[in-house]
């Protein structure tokens, strides 16, 4: 017993001295070291940097705002080693005595490089480097970092765009991204440059570029901008989008990622695949000439074969490197990026009609009630590359080229259930199996050839570019056929009969455009001090000669009857056809070919008094449009032409309330050109009315009026509040009007009046120790008047009803929040971004109250990183991870609603939704 008792004696010592022990070191290593790291020159904070302890082999990281902490340091001399990638590393002895708090400031490795200052990569691809430029902008713009789109959900152009404020995204037909909405004004109203020069666009009927055609991982940043000063070309209303591609840096740059993923939709499905290398290329009339007669054996059946596929993974891949050489003289940078992606959805759609009852107005009818399943494939390379030469402090040229390539392969499978006669319920009525297989390949390079010099002691600034560009656009063969079949009920018979599946009429079309830019800019800038002021005046020009071609061709197959009559449907290789059309469509206006020339000049001053600065300058453009046509010449508007000059004053004032918060008041003049086939006098017959084209197309005009108030608090924080008004003349909107046969009328692109567009922005950013939030808001209200028809019946002669409604593509409310989580310690960055799009028309309806609008639309998206080392970061990203559906609806009850049960949504009609899943991607980046 006594063994036992000392025992337990000898335990609870121990544990006191251990106690002891303890307490005297935690009274002794409890000093908690804070501080700030900063840029020495721009006092820019470094969230990121590294602190190391070499004595405890301790180290921590700065947090978002720039601070850290390291706690539970015993007293003592010690040794700071602090780092960040493209500064000097600082070396200092600090001695803790007491919780303690240090202000460290690290200097850029730029460095004067005998004839140049050239800024580190790191910083132009900053957060911080994006909010500086913003404030120091003589226009308004949004900027997003390569750093902040590396950190977002996001791998194209487009879906990044979606997080500025005010600009919302047309989607493909594969969900992405595709065409900007800025502040409300749709894609017609805007244009794309690369590192400041405007790219054509591969459309083959519109002059805007799709944006999802761009990798995100190429680029320093994107610039939206929203008002436009004189150097500026004038054609947009709504504001650019401006993609400014890596520059060569000051040291050896490697940046690359590899990863992979997986469509939600495709881990519940198969994808169904057909080869696309079966297709012909090539129509016969391109292979044969324009009097060959096409026979069946003509046409290829492979690519529409479908089989399936079961494990369709994604493999995304780039690579950026740079480096400059010979004395820093020569600087390099080259770029790859590769994305190979599978995406699958289903698809309900019920299209509504319009037709009259007994008399009386028209109304909506649903005629057809698809279900339909998507497969695509999608592969998206981009390539860059930049070389420029330092002659020396004053002369400086540099060649650029960025090709952009985007290729689809899309199969469309689905069931059309016909709602009306002999359809009486649910298992009745006619069926119609449809299948489509489409390839389509874009394409976009642009070559700058440009050249800075500095001449009169640095007081005149001369710069020059020389441009070719190409955007191209090839869709071979596209096709689509189907067999009807399914349940009738004719009314012979109390129960439904299996009708046979016969195989139905079906069209095999090609489509090929190119569009072909040369241009050439030229500036000169005076820079003076007059009267003690800083003055900046100047010139510029430029021309661009464009040349656009457009090839169409389609064939109509129909059914061969047999003895038995018309065939059954099989499989795809077991019928017979005939080509109903066998020389083609030789003789139409999408065979068309357009010129355009546009030439311009400007003259502008920007000037300084106390805080005010100012740019006040007029910029003129003469357009020159061409078309020739290939309809016969005895019809009207073979060819034609258009010429128009425009002057386009601006003045933009900017008030510096101090350092880090200015107020900005704009006006611009501006324009926006109607589309290339817009104007030529197409006529496509129609059951319901005929479609035209309108050679007495106007183009748009508009007076365009901003505030913004601008707040920096810190240089990775923000507070804008903005407002914004425009006046818009002789908009582009299609609606109906009159022939010469006065009971008839078409509908055709047009400029129905004038149109107004205002409202205001809201952007807010803020951090705090490991947390950060950044959001935007905006407000948009727009209103035009078109005509409507109110009757189905095409020879309805009263006078067609204007209608008011908001252009289309306009959402009244936009919104994006992303919450942040910073820690550098664990080396873990985390994102959770929600972006809101309010309804919208997304198509004008020729009817009276029958627009097509989207619902409301909410987008979670989530993105994750954590980096391994210095050199290795592992990341995560998973889009739409709630599965929001994209649905359109039209504001009528239809008459056969009750046949269709999806089509059925309260005081509404579902036309169209869309489910796309979420798609998932895990990967690895590295840096050197």
């Amino acid at each position: 017993m006594q063994k036992f008792y000392r025992m337990i004696r000898t335990i609870l010592i121990s544990i006191l001295l251990f106690c002891s022990i303890s307490t005297v070191f935690s009274q002794q290593a409890d000093i908690t070291l804070k501080g700030s790291i900063l840029d020495a020159q721009t006092k820019e904070q470094l969230p990121g940097a590294t602190i190391r302890i070499a004595e405890l082999k301790r180290a921590g990281g700065a947090r978002l705002d720039g601070t850290f902490s390291i706690d539970k340091l015993p007293a003592g001399t010690y040794h700071l080693q602090v780092s960040y990638v493209g500064y000097q590393t600082l070396d200092t002895t600090i001695h803790l005595i007491a919780n303690s708090f240090i202000g460290l400031v690290l200097n850029s490795n730029a460095r004067d490089l005998k004839t140049v200052n050239i800024n580190t990569k790191r910083n132009a691809e900053s957060s911080q480097a994006a909010k500086k430029a913003e404030m120091l902008a003589g226009n308004v713009m949004n900027i997003v970092s390569a750093k902040a789109i590396q950190l977002s959900p996001d791998i194209t152009i487009a879906n990044v765009l979606q997080r500025v404020s005010g600009v919302s995204l047309e989607r493909s037909s594969s969900g992405d991204g595709r065409y900007a909405i800025i502040r409300g004004m749709d894609q017609r109203y805007n244009y794309t440059l690369i590192n400041g020069v405007k790219i054509p666009s591969p459309d083959n009927k519109n002059r805007y570029v799709p944006l999802d055609i761009f990798p995100a991982d190429l680029v320093e940043r994107v610039e939206v901008n929203k008002t436009l000063t004189p150097d500026m070309e004038g054609d947009a209303i709504g504001g650019t989008v401006n993609m400014v591609m890596k520059n060569a840096p000051d040291h050896l740059y490697l940046n690359g990622s590899l990863s992979t993923g997986y469509s939600q939709t495709l881990l519940e499905r198969p994808f169904d695949y057909f080869p696309t290398g079966a297709i012909n290329k090539q129509s016969p009339y391109e292979i044969h000439g324009p009097n060959y007669q096409a026979q069946p054996d003509d046409f290829t059946r492979d690519n529409l074969n479908y089989t399936k596929k079961y494990f369709t993974p994604n493999a995304i891949g780039s690579l950026s490197v740079g480096n400059r050489f010979f004395n820093n003289k020569l600087g390099i940078m080259l770029g790859a990026s590769y994305q190979h992606t599978y995406k699958g959805y289903h698809s309900i759609f019920n299209p509504g009609e319009y037709t009259d009852k007994d008399n009386a107005d028209g109304y909506l009818f649903i005629k057809h009630a698809y279900q339909r399943d998507y497969s695509t494939a999608i592969t998206r390379t981009g390539l860059n590359a930049k070389v420029d030469y330092r002659f020396n402090e004053n002369n400086k040229i540099s060649l650029y080229s960025f090709t952009a390539i985007l290729e689809e392969a899309q199969a469309r499978i689905g069931r059309d259930t016909l709602p009306y006669t002999p359809r009486t319920g649910a298992g009745t009525g006619q069926v119609w199996y449809k299948f489509r297989s489409k390839y389509q390949r874009q394409s976009i390079n642009s070559t700058t050839l440009q050249g800075e010099h500095w001449l009169l002691s640095q007081h005149l600034q001369l710069n020059w570019s020389g441009v070719y560009a190409k955007a191209t656009n090839r869709i071979p063969d596209l096709t689509e056929y189907g067999y009807d079949g399914g349940f009738y009920a004719d009314g012979t018979q109390k129960d439904p009969y299996l009708h046979p599946n016969i195989v139905q009429r079906y069209n095999r079309t090609w489509w090929k455009n190119n569009d072909r830019d040369y241009a050439g800019y030229a500036n000169a800038a005076y820079y003076a001090t007059i009267a003690e002021l800083p003055f900046k005046f100047s010139l510029g020009g430029m021309y661009r000669a464009k040349h656009r071609d457009n090839f169409y061709q389609n064939y109509n197959m129909d059914n061969v009857a047999d003895g038995s009559g018309l065939q059954q449907w099989v499989d795809i290789y077991h019928f017979k056809w005939g080509v109903i059309n066998p020389a083609g469509s030789p003789a139409e206006a999408n065979n068309y070919r357009a010129d355009e020339n546009v030439a311009a000049g400007y003259g502008m001053v920007k000037f300084t008094i106390r805080k005010l600065e100012a740019i006040v300058g007029v910029r003129v453009e003469n357009t020159d449009q061409q078309f020739d046509t290939d309809v016969p010449p005895t019809q009207a508007g073979k060819t034609g032409s258009i010429n128009y000059t425009d002057v386009l004053p601006s003045v933009h004032l900017k008030y510096l309330l101090n350092s880090r918060t200015n107020l900005r008041l704009s006006y611009f003049s501006s324009i926006s050109r109607p589309g290339y086939f817009e104007i030529v006098p197409y006529n496509f017959t129609g059951d319901e009315w005929d479609e035209r084209g309108n050679p007495m197309l106007k183009h748009t005009t508009a007076n365009n009026f901003d505030f913004r108030y601008e707040f920096f608090p810190k240089p990775d924080e923000q507070l804008l509040i903005g407002a914004f008004y425009k006046n818009i003349q002789n908009p582009i909107e299609y609606g109906f009007s009159q022939t010469g046969v006065q009971s008839q009328l078409v509908y055709q692109p047009g400029n129905f009046g004038d149109a107004t567009n205002f409202g205001f922005e809201l952007v807010y950013e803020k951090y705090i120790r490991n947390f950060g939030i950044r959001g935007n808001y905006t407000y948009t209200n727009s209103s035009i008047e078109t005509s409507k028809l109110k009757t189905f019946n095409r020879t309805y002669i009263d006078p067609a009803p204007l209608e008011k409604r908001p252009l289309q593509g306009q959402s009244a409310h936009i919104a994006n929040v992303s919450l942040l989580y910073k820690n550098p310690v664990l080396g873990l960055d985390m994102q959770l971004a929600w972006q809101f799009t309010g309804k919208r028309i997304v198509l004008v309806s020729p009817y009276y109250g029958m627009d097509y609008w989207q619902k409301d639309m909410n987008l979670f998206d989530i993105s994750a990183e954590k980096k391994l080392n210095k050199h290795f970061v592992v990341f995560a990203k998973i889009q739409n991870l709630l599965n929001t559906p994209y649905q359109v609806y039209i504001k009528a009850v239809a008459d056969n609603q009750a046949l269709i049960p999806s089509a059925q949504k309260g005081n509404e009609t579902l036309s169209q939704k869309d489910v796309y899943g979420q798609n998932y991607q895990l990967g690895v980046r590295f840096v050197l």
